[in-house]
């Protein structure tokens, strides 16, 4: 019996480049068959960034594109939090529902350095 819920390529934003700040990143989220997932009924919304070596790690607030029935989420560096150095960077969302962790979703970002 094949297994169907396996991710064989992994989910990579790229585009980002070191020392950016204040454009806004967006990830949509979706199960592992690929379905957009409705995430509209969680009230806070984390985005963690861990650099490629795992010394640093950046928390930024996350917003819905629309109204989070499409599964879009959102953020921005700001001067103090954002990617100093190039490479593979991993990605997560937090979704939390009246203080508790309810969902995450792991993704990876490409970071270049700048010209």
């Amino acid at each position: 019996m094949p297994i169907t819920n396996v991710i064989t390529t992994p989910i990579i934003l790229r585009g980002l480049v070191v020392g950016e700040y204040g454009k806004t990143n967006a990830v949509t989220l979706k199960d592992f068959a690929g379905v957009v997932q409705n995430v509209s009924s969680y009230t806070s919304l984390i985005v963690v960034s861990s650099s490629p070596d795992g010394r640093k790690k950046l928390n930024s607030t996350g917003a819905f594109a629309t109204d989070g029935s499409d599964g879009v989420v959102t953020w921005e560096y700001t001067t103090g939090v954002f990617i100093d150095r190039g490479g593979l960077w991993e990605g997560q969302v937090k979704l939390s529902k009246t203080g508790e962790l309810s969902k995450t979703y792991v993704f990876q970002m490409e970071a270049d350095k700048g010209l």
